[in-house]
């Protein structure tokens, strides 16, 4: 038996399975800066990423969450 697929059916099965991946490389490159008088962390690119307050730096987004701080609702990490 011979199962054919088309072109883009495998393109999408390829980006199926590496995505988690690239989601994780994109991640570890991250750094999160988290505002530490709201306890709310930001992605790079978010309005609020270098506030003022935003003094406390995170490698990861479960490392802020672990230390207490939570997604910002505008930028969502």
């Amino acid at each position: 038996m011979v199962i054919r697929f088309s072109v883009p059916a495998i393109v999408l099965m390829v980006l199926t399975l590496s995505f988690p991946a690239v989601i994780a490389a994109e991640d570890a490159a991250l750094v999160y800066h988290g505002n530490i008088k709201s306890r709310v962390f930001h992605r790079p690119g978010c309005r609020y990423y270098d506030c003022a307050a935003c003094t406390r730096e995170f490698s990861s987004r479960q490392k802020a969450i672990d230390a207490g701080f939570k997604p910002c609702g505008i930028c969502k990490p």
